[in-house]
């Protein structure tokens, strides 16, 4: 199926960088454990790839496909891993919901941490497992790419995400942050970054990409600031809200930190 498959290609090596609409949802427990999740919705793109192969895809069987993978289960053959990051991950889940004919496709990558160093590890390092694991095309029923092919997406992943590299997150009992440590720097890479470019001149065709990080606390939070913030009655949830369009003119109001 001509849609998926260029939705595997592309999504893999820039949705799980953060790209089109996404959620992050931190699951904080008051020792400090929780959940991390991480939810990235392609209706719009599947939309636009099918709009775009509509009339060789017509005769073609709509792809349906409703499918956990546990990483637990490819954890025996992976060489490639550290005992540590093995440690962190072993519970850690992809769950892809496809449904072509109504143009829905939703992938959900979700662990639960210990503490606050393995949340860290988690934010910064999920989708680099999930591509020693080759979780996703298990999940997908993709066939397991060349080392090229890695090797090509590895980079597209690097160069489609300076956004990222900027960034530092940090998360300790009481406090999490997400920052730009150096703004002038992070300035000159989104400017000069081709694909960031494709990415807004595709705006124009699909709309903006949204991020949305929810936060959930196990008490009522002292102090929090970040882009599009709000918050729910009994202080404990706070979730904030940005787009790519916001990022690329507005890169200074994009940080957020959170005490508690």
């Amino acid at each position: 199926m001509k849609s998926l498959k260029f939705l595997s290609l592309f999504s893999f090596a820039l949705v799980l960088t953060s790209c089109l609409d996404t959620e992050e949802k931190i699951l904080l427990n008051a020792d400090n454990s929780g959940t991390y999740s991480m939810s990235i919705d392609l209706g719009r793109m599947l939309k636009m790839a099918g709009s775009m192969g509509a009339k060789a895809d017509n005769d073609q069987v709509k792809e349906k496909k409703d499918t956990t993978v546990y990483l637990k289960d490819l954890m025996n053959d992976a060489d490639n891993l550290t005992a540590a990051e093995k440690a962190v991950y072993k519970y850690g889940t992809i769950y892809v919901k496809l449904d072509e004919a109504s143009n829905e496709m939703k992938i959900v990558l979700s662990s639960p941490f210990k503490n606050a160093t393995d949340l860290v590890e988690l934010k910064n390092n999920f989708s680099t497992v999930m591509n020693k694991l080759k979780a996703f095309e298990k999940a997908t029923g993709e066939k397991p790419k060349t080392d090229g092919e890695n090797e090509d997406m590895k980079a597209g992943a690097k160069s489609a995400n300076p956004i990222g590299d900027q960034f530092t997150f940090l998360a300790s009992p009481g406090k999490i942050s997400n920052t730009i440590p150096n703004l002038e720097t992070f300035k000159k890479n989104i400017a000069a970054d081709s694909s960031l470019s494709m990415m807004t001149q595709m705006t124009a065709m699909m709309g903006d990409f949204n991020y949305r990080t929810i936060i959930v606390l196990p008490k009522a939070v002292k102090n929090y600031d970040g882009p599009g913030s709000t918050i729910s009655t009994d202080k404990k949830t706070i979730t904030f809200f940005t787009t790519l369009a916001e990022m690329m003119a507005h890169p200074e109001k994009v940080s957020y930190n959170v005490s508690y």
